[in-house]
Parts: C-alpha cells; sequence; structure tokens
C-alpha cells in the first residue's frame, strides 16, 4: 500500500540519524493487540447515544477541511467524522479517489490535485485531515503544496516506516516487496520538511500500525496526542470527536 511513489529509493536519509531519533524501538504492532479492536460495536454505540450531546459551536467558520480514509476503506469511514464537522461549521469534503487502494503512486497525484482545487475554491490554504493511510498521504501531498495547506491533522497514521510497522508486514513480504527500500525511501521526504502545524493522534494499543512510526521526530511543527481507541475504531470515536475542534486549531473552549 505505500509503493510506487518515489524514483530512487537508495538515496536514503542517514541511517545513523533515524537511530540518533527512534532507537531500536519500534515494532510492528502485536498480535494480541488485535483482541481491541472488538471494541468498534461498542465505540459505534457509544457514538449514537452520545451524538446528539456532542459541543455543538461555529468554530469552523467555513473553513475547508480535505478527509481522507485509510487503506482499505472509502469515504463512508470518514462519515461521522464529517457531519460533526459540518456541525461544527466546516466545509468537510471527502477526497475525490473513492475507496482507499492502497496504490500511493496513484493515490498522491489525485490528492494534491484535490488540495489545489478545494485550495483555489477556498482562496487560500485548507486543511486535511487523514485516518490511517490517509494521514500518511496526507503529510507527503502536504510537502508538494505546502502553499496551499495549513495545517495536517492525523489519526493513527504511520510517519516512518510504510509498511515495516504495520499488521500488514507480512502481506508485502510474500509479494516479495522490499519494505526497508520503502523506508528508506520515506525517510527520504524528511529531507524537505512540513512546515505548517501538524496534530498526530496516536493509541500505544493500536493492532494495525504500531504507535511508535506514528510519533514523528522529523518535523518542526509538530503536537502528539495520545487517545485510548483502538484504529478500527477511530472514526467513531467520541473522543476523538471531542478532540478533532482543538485539532485543527479551533478549539470549542
Amino acid at each position: 500500500m505505500f509503493t510506487g511513489v518515489y524514483k530512487n529509493p537508495t538515496r536514503a536519509m542517514n541511517k545513523a540519524e533515524f537511530q540518533k531519533r527512534y532507537g531500536n524501538t519500534i515494532r510492528k504492532p502485536k498480535l494480541s493487540l488485535l483482541l481491541g479492536e472488538a471494541r468498534a460495536p461498542l465505540e459505534a454505540a457509544k457514538l449514537a447515544v452520545q451524538w446528539r450531546f456532542l459541543p455543538r459551536k461555529n468554530v469552523g467558520q467555513g473553513q475547508t477541511i480535505l478527509l481522507l480514509p485509510g487503506f482499505g476503506s472509502g469515504p463512508a469511514a470518514m462519515s461521522f467524522i464529517k457531519r460533526y464537522m459540518e456541525s461544527l461549521g466546516y466545509n468537510a469534503v471527502h477526497w475525490s479517489a473513492g475507496f482507499n487502494h492502497g496504490e500511493v503512486g496513484k493515490l498522491l497525484p489525485q490528492v494534491i490535485d484535490d488540495i489545489k482545487r478545494l485550495s483555489d475554491e477556498a482562496q487560500g490554504p485548507i486543511k486535511l485531515l487523514g485516518w490511517s493511510l490517509g494521514g500518511y498521504l496526507a503529510r507527503e501531498a502536504a510537502r508538494e503544496v505546502q502553499q496551499n495547506v495549513s495545517r495536517i491533522v492525523t489519526i493513527g497514521s504511520p510517519v516512518v516506516g510504510g509498511p515495516k510497522y504495520t499488521a500488514v508486514r507480512g502481506l508485502y513480504d510474500l509479494k516479495g516487496t522490499d519494505v526497508e527500500s520503502i523506508e528508506n525511501s520515506t525517510l527520504k521526504r524528511f529531507e524537505q520538511p512540513i512546515v505548517c502545524p501538524i496534530v498526530a493522534l496516536y493509541c500505544k494499543k493500536d493492532s494495525i500500525v504500531s504507535w511508535q512510526a506514528c510519533i514523528d521526530r522529523f518535523s518542526p511543527n509538530v503536537e502528539h496526542i495520545e487517545i485510548q481507541t483502538p484504529h478500527l475504531s477511530m472514526g467513531i470515536s467520541t473522543e476523538v470527536m471531542d478532540l478533532l475542534p482543538y485539532a485543527l486549531g479551533t478549539p470549542l473552549k
């Protein structure tokens, strides 16, 4: 799902610098954490009960947010986030790519086009909100069109390593994909830093993406917020909904 973006994966950031910042602490998620993903129906039920009690205030004032879903999902996965953002006065827009099939090389140009189009319509930079691989795509697209992006929010998104530190690494190994080269090419991108504010939500109980891989130790303006919601519930989580206005730079209080 992370292949096809970079033309020269051998030109990597100095590995010593990566080791200095991350050490050997990043591993793919433990299988035992999968049990936590069974909470998804409970999170959905909780949101249904609390939906009408969520704070409503026009903090968005028409600001445009591009929503990017995770690998193996589409706009429907972001529907509750979209509805809540709209109730707060944001202009929340699904990306145009439809289903997230994971082929970054094909998806990234579409995301860049979406950003440029929405920025033109808004007559200014927009905000990006991505879940899992959607957050990864948001970050990498923003590197290319920094003048069009004012803020990025990622939810359970891998910052380093590509598939190397995710539960789907085995699929890439079976296909003969060199995950080390993908990691190297991802690190190479950090030589062009993202300058706008980034807020990264992560969960130490995430069974899909290693939480350590969600930590950005390179970008100059990033804030990390630990949440308790496991990966598959992040799009239907009351906890996430409560945090999003703050993460987007427009807190309710």
